[in-house]
């Protein structure tokens, strides 16, 4: 049981490091407006893009995030763990879990918007009628690593408060039996009659 749970620990864990590293190296690496060339080649304008990996990068950082999500779920009680209490009372594994569900969800609509975004590649035109090249904004891959980070770590809080939980389950009813055994071997001496002698059944 430990062995499973640092493996999924340290599984989680890698997945979460690798969201956020994969977010950053997205919004490194995105198109920025100085890249982008706007060529009038005929009547319509054309946005001419450099090649960038950042789209790559947001859908494995989506991959990953969502493969953490599985892994979390599949090792505590499915997607109602929400409603399992804890050992440190239920409030505060609730919360965990449903915040990291939240965030996690928030996370992959930033980075799969970021991915879409990024492949945009037409012309737009301001209020006053000029051409511009559309770029996406600052912080969105950065922002969504961040957040994705943080749903796997509360996810992982979870989950160690989760098997803690059924661990103080499994050895409760191996102390009820040994109580109950010393219960029925003390009921089996003999009692005393007069004080000096034991009367045998």
């Amino acid at each position: 049981m430990r062995c499973k749970t640092i493996l999924v620990g340290i599984l989680v864990a890698t997945l979460g490091i690798a969201v956020a590293v994969a977010g950053f190296a997205a919004e490194a690496t995105r198109v920025k407006r100085s890249q982008l060339k706007l060529v009038f080649d005929g009547l319509e304008p054309e946005c001419e893009y450099p090649s960038s990996p950042a789209m790559g990068l947001a859908i494995a950082a989506t991959m990953a995030l969502v493969l953490a999500r599985v892994i979390i779920t599949s090792a505590t009680v499915g997607c109602c763990s929400c409603c399992i209490p804890t050992p440190n009372g239920p409030i505060f594994g609730r919360v965990c879990i449903v915040i990291s569900w939240i965030t996690s969800s928030i996370a992959v609509i930033l980075f799969i918007a970021g991915a879409k975004l990024s492949s945009q590649k037409d012309v737009k035109t301001d209020t006053d009628g000029v051409y511009y090249c559309y770029t996406i904004k600052p912080g969105v891959f950065s922002a969504a690593g961040i957040i994705g980070l943080v749903s796997v770590l509360l996810g992982l809080i979870y989950y160690f408060l989760y098997v803690l939980d059924r661990s103080r389950a499994a050895k409760k009813p191996e102390v009820d039996l040994e109580l109950e055994k010393q219960q029925v071997i003390d009921g089996n001496k003999p009692t005393i009659s007069d004080g000096t002698k034991p009367q045998m059944p």
